[in-house]
């Protein structure tokens, strides 16, 4: 072990000191490396080495245990295919990165500086995936750089022969027609479910499953292994949950696939998620604003600071939102910084930033490194801890837009859940500049929704949300063949906007309940959820039904 001495708290060792205190190197040297650094400033440690008084590798050790950083050596490392299939020998070439392994979704990198936030974003958002990153010295991954170009090569040559061959397999085109079905249903998950007698298929349309034809009993361990080969996952192991991804072409347009496996009494169960890094820019009409939401929206968006948070179950489309309001944001006059948990959809003129754990690089971290590039408009992925609540409250006060997402039902349980966190009710009212609560609506499908009269009791109790005094006329699913016979077709938002005025931050400031914060927003004119949807069904968007099922907690 390293002798490492530091004269106090805040001083950082310095590698002279410490290469000195350990015998690597004698103090003329190191006078005549320093002297040397004056006239061609590098870092010491490369000048060492140049000048012969120390190895690189011996070098490296060292920097690894003063930073307490994994340390690999790559004479050591036996190449993972599934790891090398994620980076291009173009991108390990120019940035001196070796994927060495590919583990429960998460790619371990050998690099030369493991400390590199910004390679390593660029990496986790290249990827799709944590980025492990370990420490090699230079002239390990320079030695061995050609050998992994090289190997890749191998599998580019392999994977085009196993596609000729595979062409011709009734096993792979069961499973390219499965995805491919998938994608041009617009599915977001697909379900595979063992059963006593076949392999139960589901595909999530709309936010809900839908069962297709199964697969075979007799078929199940082959379709899953081949699903678990593209996505380089052990094929061998059933006992363990795995995770993995893999990249598919549909039409011209990439996919990324996320599959992930858990153990079953009746085999593996397998879920696979279907996203596009393609961020297609959606105006506010197009998410399910009418105009007078919107003109509310563009007053809100175009305050100078303050901090607006968007509500709601996983998949309400919080971070779509979020995402609208960036798009109409994003000028050249903005520095626009987001912190992502991963990045979701890439946007141009925009700073995208993931988080890492395995570096300690979390979203407080992130946001006090942000605060440093001089950002007009912050993103967070997703409020989570105190520590990411207070630092998110601490920047809206200090002059910078800040947007982000909650886990809350309403819009006023936003408010509740930071004075659970213990926030400062002052610095609650102060910073928080307005709410968004919202779900995602299936939308009737145009082609075969089918009009009806409600009864005199429905009327009487929609009668609010319709000025004239004429039935009202409703639609409901009918189910067709451009709708897959589901009756819906795509998603709309539902939302309430709490826009906090000062009468609410007095609530604010006096602890109030939900309920009572409920209450006075609904008083100053706030749509609701449930109320947001209703007028949706009069205009025969969606249904009734469906709206009672999505607010069933209003």
């Amino acid at each position: 072990m390293l002798t490492i001495e530091k004269k106090n708290k805040e001083q950082k060792p310095k590698i002279g000191e410490i290469l000195l205190a350990n015998g690597l190197i004698q103090h003329p040297q190191l006078v005549r490396a320093l002297e040397s650094q004056k006239h061609n400033p590098r870092k010491l440690g490369e000048v060492l080495v140049e000048m012969g008084f120390i190895e690189e590798v011996k070098l490296v050790e060292v920097l690894a245990d003063i930073f307490r950083l994994p340390y690999i050596k790559l004479n050591d490392v036996v190449i993972d295919d599934a790891a090398l299939q994620l980076v291009s020998s173009e991108y390990m070439q120019s940035n001196k990165v070796l994927p060495i392994a590919l583990k429960d979704g998460v790619l371990t990198i050998a690099m030369r500086n493991p400390l590199d936030v910004s390679l390593l974003q660029e990496l986790q958002i290249k990827c799709g995936c944590p980025i492990y990153p370990v420490m090699a010295s230079t002239t390990e991954i320079n030695e061995h750089l050609p050998k992994f170009v090289a190997h890749v090569q191998r599998i580019k040559e392999q994977a085009q022969e196993n596609r000729i061959k595979e062409q011709s397999s009734p096993m792979v085109r069961l499973v390219n027609d499965l995805l491919e079905q998938a994608i041009a249903e617009k599915v977001s998950d697909i379900h595979l479910q063992p059963q006593k007698k076949h392999l139960r298929v589901r595909f999530r349309i709309d936010g809900i499953l839908y069962d297709k034809t199964p697969i075979e009993k007799i078929l199940e361990r082959q379709v899953l292994s081949r699903f678990k080969v593209m996505a380089g996952m052990d094929v061998a192991d059933n006992r363990k949950p795995q995770d993995g991804r893999a990249m598919v072409t549909f039409r011209g347009q990439n996919y990324d696939i996320r599959l992930s496996t858990i153990p079953d009494i009746l085999g593996e169960n397998l879920v696979m998620r279907i996203l596009t890094k393609d961020y297609f820019n959606k105006d506010m009409s197009a998410l399910g604003f009418d105009k007078v939401e919107i003109d509310l929206i563009n007053k809100i968006v175009e305050r100078p600071h303050g901090l607006i948070l968007t509500t709601g179950p996983t998949g309400a489309g919080k971070t779509t939102t979020l995402y609208s309001m960036m798009e109409r944001l994003n000028q050249p006059g903005r520095n626009i910084i987001t912190v992502e948990d991963p990045v979701e959809y890439e946007m141009t003129g925009i700073t995208q930033t993931a988080i890492n754990d395995f570096i300690g690089y979390r979203f407080a971290t992130a946001i006090r490194h942000i605060l440093r590039h001089d950002p007009d408009i912050i993103m967070i992925g997703e409020i989570r801890d105190v520590e990411t609540a207070e630092i998110a409250i601490r920047a809206a006060l200090t002059g910078h837009l800040v947007l982000s997402t909650m886990h809350t039902n309403t819009a006023a349980g936003a408010i509740t859940r930071l004075l659970e966190m213990d926030i400062e009710p002052f610095l609650i009212s102060t910073a928080v500049s307005a709410v968004f609560a919202q779900r995602l609506a299936r939308v009737l499908c145009p082609h075969c929704k089918e009009e009806y009269t409600p009864t005199p009791e429905v009327q009487k109790s929609l009668k609010a949300f319709y000025p004239d005094g004429t039935d009202l006329i409703l639609a409901k699913p009918e189910g067709c063949v451009r709708c897959l016979n589901t009756g819906f077709a795509g998603r709309t938002g539902i939302y309430e906007i709490l826009d906090v005025d000062d009468d609410f931050r007095s609530l604010i400031l006096k602890r109030a309940s939900e309920k009572e914060m409920i209450a006075a927003a609904n008083k100053n004119g706030m749509n609701n959820l449930r109320a947001s949807g209703i007028k949706k069904t009069i205009k025969q968007i969606t249904s009734l039904e469906e709206i009672i099922r999505i607010t069933a907690h209003e």
